[in-house]
């Protein structure tokens, strides 16, 4: 996980902001360390100057004796330097102890790195690699002054440059810290765009970006929403994909039941046909099976109309036009028709509608659904059985009731009702002239006008509603 972590973008961002860190804190000690080695070599300079030039004024016009005396003073109060005073054959007059020790100044092989010469006098300064400085001057009476400060500056340039040391690795320990703490804080909403876009590329559920200000925010909006979008449509298109799958196992039952609806009564007629040239049937029984025949092309003539109604429905209209249709006189067109089945069933009718109750719907089309609603609940209702037709009046819509008694629906097969060819009762609907697509045709027509509607058993008998808008869609 950690290596993982360095390798992303955490570690290149923590890589390069050390870079630039180190970079610059390195510079800085460089040059700190310079300024304090040339700092203490100026200034130990400058003490070593200042006390020689007030030594060699208290040496002006001195006898030789009293020069040397001084020298001893000199030395005694200032232990930190070296001396040795020579006469003007070369020979020692005067030469401190550690002097000696130390004549391999004047013959070892140094570099100088400054030369300080003062203009009003000849004293001449050399100041070395290890700061300790060497001075060579006149004095009264022909002598000559070497001086060699013991004390180096090396030390305290070393004193000092550790404490620094420390100060910087500090700042390198903090600067370390705060490279981490940046990286993190650039890394991590990229790190969380890299997460979100591998999971959109999955499709799996990612949650909203948090609102930000800044370029990445934006990013991790446009990211989302597109990905929204795309998830939208791959739903959308799942969706069609389904529907289309859906109505073509819808066809392939549907012409499948069409074709065996239809085999039937045409291999009938074909028999009665044969029967007729192969002498089965006599000519006096010719008007009774020719009677039976076209019975059968009726039926089946009024089956292919029902059945390209329903594909026609399947397809949709080109233009469904919607009207404000009176439900009254539009229930008493669609009634004219099956009176006489009703009567002659003996079932009784009940009307509960106002006389100005109106809707907007496709007239034709609502009255082909009333039509086969109040058809389906006559053929279903046994001799001498209740129909009752009532509209309530609601807000914004119309809900219109059918309901047959004594003809209850098994809760099994309530959903496959209004499937194609469906029939509840074989036996008992199959003489009838029942094609078993009237309630298909109802329920595309009103899923066609978006009429939602409902089927069930309702206190012993089968309860058909919709609701229909009073003002159009």
């Amino acid at each position: 996980m950690i290596k993982r972590r360095f390798s992303g973008i955490f570690g290149k961002v923590f890589l390069y902001t050390m870079m630039i860190l180190l970079f610059v804190i390195g510079s800085m000690f460089f040059i700190f360390s310079n300024q304090i080695q040339s700092t203490i070599a100026l200034t130990q300079q400058q003490q070593f100057s200042e006390t020689l030039m007030l030594f060699r004024a208290q040496t002006q016009g001195q006898p030789t004796e009293d020069i040397i005396a001084l020298a001893e003073d000199f030395h005694r109060w200032n232990s930190s330097f070296e001396l040795s005073l020579l006469g003007e054959d070369g020979e020692i007059l005067f030469q401190t102890d550690s002097f000696a020790d130390h004549n391999i100044i004047t013959e070892m092989s140094y570099e100088a790195v400054e030369i300080v010469s003062s203009e009003e006098s000849d004293l001449s300064i050399h100041r070395f690699m290890v700061m300790q400085p060497v001075a060579f001057f006149p004095l009264g009476n022909g002598l000559h002054l070497q001086v060699y400060g013991s004390h180096s500056g090396a030390s305290l340039y070393r004193e000092i440059l550790g404490g620094v040391a420390w100060v910087f690795g500090i700042i390198t320990i903090v600067s370390l810290l705060a490279a981490f703490f940046f990286a993190g804080r650039i890394a991590r909403p990229v790190q969380k765009v890299s997460l979100d876009t591998h999971m959109m590329s999955q499709l799996l559920p990612v949650d909203p970006p948090k609102a930000r200000a800044d370029e990445i925010g934006q990013l991790s909006k446009d990211v989302y929403a597109m990905y929204s979008r795309l998830k939208s449509a791959i739903c959308q298109l799942e969706t069609e994909v389904e529907r289309v799958k859906q109505m073509e196992e819808n066809n392939r039952y549907f012409f499948s039941a069409a074709s065996h609806e239809l085999k039937t009564p045409i291999t009938a007629v074909g028999g009665i046909f044969e029967g007729m040239l192969s002498d089965v049937i006599t000519q006096e029984e010719y008007p009774i099976y020719l009677r039976e025949g076209i019975k059968l092309v009726r039926e089946q003539s009024k089956l292919v109309s029902e059945i390209l109604e329903v594909v026609k429905l399947d397809g949709g209209l080109p233009s469904l036009e919607k009207e404000p249709v009176n439900l009254h006189r539009c229930l008493e067109g669609v009634l004219e028709p099956l009176l006489f089945f009703i009567e002659s069933k003996e079932q009784h009718l009940t009307i509960d509608i106002a006389e100005g109750a109106t809707c907007w719907i496709n007239d034709r089309l609502f009255s082909k659904v009333l039509s086969n609603v109040l058809l389906n609940a006559a053929q279903n209702s046994p001799q001498f059985g209740e129909i009752r037709i009532a509209a309530e009046e609601k807000p914004g819509l119309i809900n219109l009731t059918v309901w047959n008694g004594r003809a209850e629906i098994p809760e099994e097969i309530i959903l496959n009702i209004c499937e194609p060819f469906y029939r509840a009762d074989e036996a008992r609907t199959s003489g009838e002239g029942r094609s078993g697509l009237g309630l298909t045709i109802v329920k595309k027509a009103l899923d066609l006008m978006g009429i939602p509607f409902e089927i069930n058993n309702d206190n012993g008998g089968v309860l058909f509603q919709m609701a229909i808008p009073m003002d159009i869609l």
